[in-house]
């Protein structure tokens, strides 16, 4: 039997069919690939248009070379600059500049972010893009996409959070499927599912037995107990160390005296009503303050009149010189407690020869008074003594001198008291001492008057030239120089003039003085108001005696405030943290103790045996002490 022809019609459409299905497929490896080709031209054009950023935030004290190791460190194109005011970077434009050649270097497009006015001028003349920062909202050039190359949004981040964008493309780790291959496992699926099925077999006539259910209890391995129960204990053993450990740093911000002075003018209100109604600035009412004063004192005489008598005796002059010394006539001789005596008659003391030096007897007396102005009188009636003549220079008192070998004998001591003219011109300066130095005094009870009389809280103006003073009047009885008397009575008046003003007053305006003094970054920890000191300007030639101007100086405490609720003290607080992870405990100190804001530093943590800082931020707790 003759097989069947087959047509030639129907082997030239089996053919066509194949070659049509061979294009069909060609046209869809196309496809697939110019698909694959405009995914990764998506790709680079998605990379392209979100590029990566970094917020960098910089402290006051961080120098340019600080700045740029940073910038050396972020792989980003795009960086912002976040700079506080009074910044270091800020103080010459040359910082800028060379800020700004050196990010072109590493190909970076570096923008500032700061609220320094001066800051924002020498960065524009740098030739950096200068944005506001602002706490409540973004800058609109930052948020709406307007720059070029830089479709980002940037909202305000704390110091310690920089964070890179999230929604930037990613690479999958698993193989991409292509169109070709997904149609292949299609068709294997179909073909796979168009077998018959697998008829269940038919059950045999016989009944299995029904297994009955049996219950094994195992005996759990001990090996693998073992080692389930020692990975528990390092992973718990892990999470307390990790976990508990904690470290309390306790800080002293560093405090600084901070002295300022403000010049007030003290305006008289009875002459000044006009002037002091439209409260200009720094002026204080002024009241004056008059007072007649009288004193009256006792003054004690101290002039002697002596009545005694002197005591007389014998001395020995010694001459030790080659020549003969002529003495005249009082020629005083003295011992070294001060006595004096004198010879009566002009002698000449021989020269010093082979048998020794010469010697010549003289007859002395001694005088009232000795070298000090006591008396003398039963005093001189001394021993034997050694006596120099104190006319004579030392290189001659050796040569020439004298000794008594007896006793002297007759002085007497009798003394009256006597008003000298010593006494009158002393009482004279004791009672205008005693006006000048009750001055003070006498107004300040003025001003107790006045305040009580009119409901008042005035302070007496002192310091010098701040009293205007009379002439002082002296009263001494007449005819008293001579008189034997032991004291006498003097009176002294004088006119004394002073201006009392409100001291609150004052400190009002001096304590505005110092809040605007002090550092932004500091607080004002005291006031000490018994710091005050005035000192009064001379009154010039054409200037109106009834205006005072003064100079008065206050001194406070301020103190960098380092508190979470600011924003210099949290980013204070971050900084340490940051810095002091897993650092050892006197290393830690010795960082914090070198910072400016930082007076003092002690950690405590816990457990004691812990030799480090922990390394979670969190267990570390910072407690600011107030200075003393």
């Amino acid at each position: 039997m003759n097989p069947p022809r087959k047509k030639k019609g129907s082997a030239k459409k089996t053919t066509r069919s194949k070659k049509t299905t061979k294009s069909k497929v060609s046209l869809k490896k196309r496809s697939v690939n110019a698909s694959k080709k405009d995914v990764k031209k998506q790709a680079k054009l998605q990379e392209k248009i979100i590029s990566k950023k970094k917020v960098l935030f910089t402290e006051i004290d961080d120098e340019i070379t600080t700045i740029y190791d940073k910038l050396k460190k972020y792989k980003m194109k795009n960086i912002y600059i976040v700079v506080p005011k009074r910044a270091i970077l800020f103080q010459s434009i040359v910082n800028l500049r060379i800020l700004k050649r050196k990010a072109e270097e590493l190909k970076k497009n570096v923008f500032i972010i700061t609220n320094d006015t001066n800051g924002m001028q020498l960065a524009n003349r740098a030739g950096f893009s200068v944005f506001d920062k602002l706490e409540d909202s973004e800058h609109p050039s930052l948020v709406s996409g307007k720059l070029a190359d830089d479709h980002l949004k940037i909202s305000p981040l704390e110091a310690s959070v920089n964070s890179f964008e999230d929604d930037t493309p990613t690479r999958l780790k698993s193989k991409k499927i292509s169109i070709a291959e997904l149609i292949r496992r299609t068709k294997k699926k179909s073909k796979g599912s168009s077998k018959k099925p697998r008829l269940p077999r038919k059950k045999s006539g016989k009944k299995r037995k029904k297994e009955k259910n049996r219950y094994v209890l195992v005996s759990p391995n001990r090996q693998a107990l073992t080692i389930l129960v020692t990975i528990s204990v390092l992973i718990l053993f892990l999470i307390v160390y990790i976990a508990i450990p904690g470290a309390t740093v306790r800080i002293t911000p560093k405090s600084d005296t901070l002295t300022v002075s403000a010049n007030v003018t003290l305006a008289e209100a009875p002459s000044n009503r006009t002037y002091l109604d439209t409260h200009p600035t720094n002026v204080i009412a002024s009241f004056p303050v008059e007072v007649t004063m009288v004193k009256n004192t006792t003054y004690y005489t101290t002039g002697k009149k002596f009545e005694g008598k002197n005591a007389t005796g014998t001395i020995t002059i010694i001459n030790t010189s080659s020549r003969e010394w002529p003495l005249i006539e009082q020629t005083r001789f003295q011992t070294a407690d001060g006595l004096v005596f004198r010879i009566q008659e002009g002698v000449t003391v021989p020269a010093a020869s082979l048998t020794g030096p010469g010697k010549l007897d003289a007859f002395v007396v001694a005088d009232e008074v000795d070298a000090n102005g006591q008396v003398i009188g039963e005093r001189g009636n001394i021993g034997p003594h050694d006596f120099f003549l104190p006319g004579l220079s030392e290189a001659n008192r050796e040569k020439l001198y004298a000794e008594s070998t007896t006793e002297f004998t007759g002085g007497k001591t009798i003394t009256h008291k006597m008003v000298s003219e010593e006494d009158i011109e002393a009482a004279r300066g004791k009672m205008e001492s005693e006006l000048m130095n009750a001055i003070e005094e006498e107004l300040k009870i003025k001003v107790v008057e006045m305040n009580r009389e009119k409901n008042m809280e005035l302070t007496l103006l002192t310091g010098q030239g701040a009293f205007d003073t009379g002439d002082p009047v002296i009263t001494i009885p007449e005819n008293i120089q001579g008189q034997m008397i032991e004291s006498f009575e003097v009176k002294g008046q004088m006119y004394v003039k002073g201006v009392a003003y409100n001291h609150n007053e004052l400190l009002n305006i001096l304590r505005a003085k110092l809040k605007l003094s002090k550092n932004p970054e500091k607080i004002l920890t005291k006031i000490d108001t018994e710091s005050v000191t005035i000192r009064l300007v001379p009154i010039e030639e054409g200037d109106d005696p009834t205006r005072q101007k003064i100079t008065a100086t206050i001194k406070g405490i301020e103190q960098y405030e380092i508190s979470p609720d600011k924003e210099g003290g949290r980013r204070i607080i971050d900084n340490i943290k940051e810095h002091i992870l897993g650092k050892k405990i006197q290393e830690a100190e010795n960082y914090i103790q070198q910072l400016p804001s930082i007076n003092s530093v002690s950690i405590d943590s816990w457990p004691a045996w812990s030799p480090t800082v922990p390394t979670v931020p969190d267990n570390i707790t910072i407690d600011v002490v107030e200075s003393l």
